[in-house]
C-alpha cells in the first residue's frame, strides 16, 4: 500500500509540472485540505518562512530539521538569495526519499541537501554558522536540538530561528520558556493556525544575539 508521502507527491505531479513551485505548493495545499492531512508548514505560515528566508545574506546558509514531504525545503528552496542553500535533516527513511523527489521535481537539486538521520546525532556534524535554522521536526526536541546547535556554534549573531507549531496544542512552554529568558535571543510568538484547520497554532521567531 502507498506510503501518505507516496499518495500525496503522486497528487502533485498528476496536478503541477516539474520546475513550477507554486504549482507544487498549491498542489500539496489542495491534498492536504481535501484528501488527507500533511504536516506542512502550509500556506498561512508558509509566507512568514518566505520573507525569513528572502532576507537572508547571498551566499547564506539555511538548517531544516524535520523535511516530510519536501513542502517546506522548496519552499525555502525557492526563496533562498543568490549563491544561498538549504540543509534539511530528516529521520524518516520515507520522508527522505520523497522529500529528495520533490525536490528534484521542483527543479531545486542544486541548492537543496536532504541528509537522513536523527538530529540529535547530525547537529554536531555539521559545520556552521547557518543564517536561518527552520524547526519543524519533533517538538519535544526543539530545546534541546536548539542548545545544541548553539553549543555547536551553528549560529552566528543576527541568525533567526523559526520555530513552527508552537501554538498551544503542542505544549511549547518549555521551548518558549527558553527562548524568552535564556537571554540568547530576541524572540517574538506570532499567532497562527494549524495548517489546513481553523485550530490555534503559532509560530516563535527569534534573533540569535549571542551568549
Amino acid at each position: 500500500m502507498p506510503t501518505i508521502h507516496q499518495k500525496a507527491l503522486g497528487f502533485v505531479k498528476s496536478k503541477a509540472p516539474p520546475g513550477d513551485v507554486t504549482a507544487i505548493l498549491a498542489a500539496f495545499d489542495d491534498y492536504g485540505t481535501n484528501h488527507e492531512f500533511l504536516m506542512n508548514v502550509g500556506p498561512e505560515k508558509g509566507p512568514m518562512l518566505t520573507a525569513m528566508v528572502a532576507a537572508q545574506p547571498e551566499g547564506g546558509r539555511v538548517l531544516e530539521l524535520g523535511c516530510f514531504c519536501g513542502y517546506s525545503s522548496i519552499l525555502i528552496g525557492s526563496a533562498l538569495p543568490s549563491g544561498a542553500t538549504l540543509t534539511g535533516i530528516e529521520i524518516d527513511p520515507d520522508s527522505v526519499a520523497i522529500a529528495r523527489q520533490t525536490v528534484e521535481y521542483a527543479g531545486l537539486s542544486d541548492r537543496v541537501e536532504i541528509i537522513e538521520g536523527g538530529s540529535s546525532d547530525m547537529i554536531p556534524t555539521l559545520t556552521g554558522p547557518f543564517d536561518l535554522v527552520f524547526l519543524d521536526h519533533w517538538k519535544d526536541l526543539y530545546k534541546t536540538d536548539l542548545i545544541a546547535i548553539e553549543s555547536n556554534n551553528l549560529l552566528r549573531v543576527g541568525s533567526t530561528v523559526f520555530a513552527d507549531n508552537v501554538g498551544p496544542l503542542f505544549n511549547p512552554e518549555e521551548y518558549l520558556e527558553y527562548v524568552s529568558t535564556s537571554g540568547h535571543y530576541d524572540t517574538k510568538y506570532h499567532k497562527s493556525h494549524i495548517e489546513y484547520t481553523n485550530r490555534e497554532d503559532g509560530v516563535e521567531i527569534s534573533v540569535y544575539r549571542g551568549k
